[in-house]
């Protein structure tokens, strides 16, 4: 526990919470109930598009800024994603933008401009 407390982009408190959030709707699998104003199709665009291209950095032995454990499934790559988001916003939001925005929409807020 010695680096607790720093923002460095993971934070099991954070990874579980997400992983509850997702199974509010049946099985993790990365695609939570969404607010009524989220569009389901942006998400599915931003998410999908961002696993596939993460889990092929991490295959191909790419070193990345985020833990590469989000490349399990798209369950873990949420939570990853989630963790990102707080601990870690600039990062996320340079690497993956649209999953960056469809996260703050989701948790109604935008830890980058803290």
């Amino acid at each position: 526990m010695e680096a607790s407390g720093e923002l460095d982009g993971v934070n099991v408190v954070i990874h579980e919470f997400a992983h509850k959030l997702d199974m509010l709707n049946g099985a993790p699998d990365g695609f939570p109930p969404l607010h009524s104003e989220m569009d389901r199709v942006a998400w599915t665009q931003a998410f999908s598009g961002a696993f596939d291209d993460f889990g092929a950095k991490v295959e191909s032995g790419q070193e990345t800024l985020i833990d590469p454990y989000a490349a399990e499934s798209p369950a873990e790559f949420f939570a990853v994603m989630s963790e990102a988001f707080f601990e870690v916003p600039h990062t996320l939001r340079s690497e993956y933008p649209e999953v960056y925005r469809q996260l703050a929409a989701f948790f109604r807020q935008d830890p980058a401009t803290r």
